[in-house]
């Protein structure tokens, strides 16, 4: 049974990089120097997780794909608030938690999205929300 799992779990993993075939460089992409680098990869396993999650819900390929794009920004606005305050040692899980909360923080850029990227930002945000406090209380893997 345990393989089962594991093998599921693979598999999962395999769609993602279709999905997201670019997904290891999004810290490289969201840097400004070495230690923001080093911070983005520790935030990467509970976004890859949330995607992996998404995929199982039944969702259109364009939200899917909007929501990608809004965690990705979500990465980027986290690592540039880290650097900024110089919290690299605080925990990646507390710190996502606190910016998707309460329909997470405004994304960088955010002046220029519409009214429809930024609903479907806060969207994802509610929805990662409420995967990571899944996580914390044992319901997710």
């Amino acid at each position: 049974m345990q393989s089962r799992e594991k093998e599921k779990e693979i598999q999962m993993v395999k769609g993602i990089r279709d999905i997201v075939p670019n997904l290891e460089k999004w810290p490289k992409s969201w840097m400004g120097t070495e230690m923001d680098f080093e911070y983005g990869k520790k935030l990467l396993p509970f976004m890859e997780k949330f995607i992996n999650y998404l995929v199982g819900q039944d969702l259109s390929r364009k939200t899917l794909k909007e929501y990608i794009d809004n965690v990705w920004l979500l990465g980027g606005t986290i690592i540039k608030h880290i650097s900024i305050y110089e919290e690299h040692k605080r925990e990646a899980l507390e710190v996502i938690l606190e910016d998707v909360e309460a329909d997470g923080c405004l994304p960088d850029g955010y002046e220029c999205m519409n009214e429809s990227e930024l609903a479907s930002f806060r969207r994802m945000c509610r929805k990662f929300e409420e995967f990571l406090k899944n996580i914390a209380e044992g319901n997710q893997r």
